[in-house]
């Protein structure tokens, strides 16, 4: 039966602008990578696919499956936190959010809690201890300087990029998302045109997921008109990776809002860790256009992708 799942066949249109990024990949080696997440009626991961059970078309030709390997990568998470002016006077609200946005998060998720303000710092370093991760939300302190939200993003890019080049393969095996609870106030970072290009690089070459929060206080002065560079990477960052950007004008927003943010964070870590990893050979010529998978097996919905990011 053909899966009828939108997540399940990539749009034409879609599927032309990735299909153009790894044409090269796929001219010179003939094979294609992909990932495959599947669920039952109930929203359930399907944990017992086999290779015979899929069929991967290209362009509506087969793609003869050569590897099928199920994996089971976690989600682990990077949550960066301004401390500075913006969330100075309302820093009870914003310890009690990131409270309610940890609550929703599984157990057993490995997070990490970065302060941005005067510099990027590790509150709590990646772990899952719940007890003392949530002790560490205390430790954020106010600061009057100006927070580095470009400078905090790439420098969980580049931890990311050295996971994913490290020769033990296992401790790259993971789906990185970066939480980032910013505000729209000055920016501390001065990054470099080069250092800039150097982050989204990192961001697409290891399949990371951004979601932001912008805060942006009317009382502040300072802050009308500023914040231009953070917001402007912001959004390219999450629309780019299929994250959410927020922007809110009241920290009472906050206690509602993250913990929506909790829940999709959750969800998918569900559908990312556990997924199929397959490698097919087209059969067809040209630079491939579309991808689609038909399965026989009934009642599931699935989601096919080049990196196993699902936002």
């Amino acid at each position: 039966m053909r899966c009828t799942s939108l997540l399940c066949r990539i749009s034409a249109s879609a599927a032309l602008a990735v299909m153009l990024a790894i044409a090269p990949a796929v001219h010179a080696q003939q094979s294609i990578q992909l990932f495959l997440s599947a669920v039952d009626g109930e929203g359930k991961p399907v944990t017992d696919l086999k290779a015979e059970d899929v069929n991967i078309l290209v362009d509506g030709a087969e793609c003869k499956t050569t590897k099928f390997d199920a994996v089971d990568w976690p989600v682990k998470l990077t949550l960066m936190v301004d401390n500075g002016p913006v969330h100075n006077d309302a820093l009870r609200q914003l310890r009690q959010a990131l409270r309610l946005f940890i609550a929703e998060l599984p157990t057993d998720m490995e997070v990490a809690l970065v302060s941005i303000d005067p510099a990027p710092r590790f509150i709590y370093k990646p772990g899952a201890d719940r007890v003392k991760m949530l002790s560490s939300i205390d430790l954020l302190i106010p600061d009057s300087g100006a927070p580095k939200f470009i400078d905090a993003l790439a420098e969980a890019a580049d931890r990311v990029n050295k996971d994913k080049a490290d020769k033990n393969k296992e401790k790259g095996n993971y789906f990185p998302v970066f939480m980032m609870v910013g505000s729209a106030g000055v920016e501390g970072s001065s990054p470099r045109d080069y250092q800039i290009a150097k982050l989204f690089k990192q961001v697409v070459d290891n399949a990371i997921t951004v979601h932001v929060v912008m805060q942006q206080s009317s009382s502040r002065s300072t802050d009308i008109g500023s914040g231009t560079n953070q917001i402007e990477v912001g959004l390219r960052l999450t629309q780019g990776t299929g994250g959410r950007y927020e922007a809110i004008n009241a920290e009472t927003r906050l206690s509602t809002l993250l913990p929506e943010y909790g829940k999709q964070i959750a969800r998918s870590h569900q559908r990312q860790s556990h997924q199929y990893r397959i490698t097919c050979q087209p059969t067809g010529g040209g630079t491939p256009r579309q991808i689609s998978a038909n399965t026989n097996r009934s009642g599931l919905s699935a989601a096919l992708t080049l990196d196993g990011r699902i936002p």
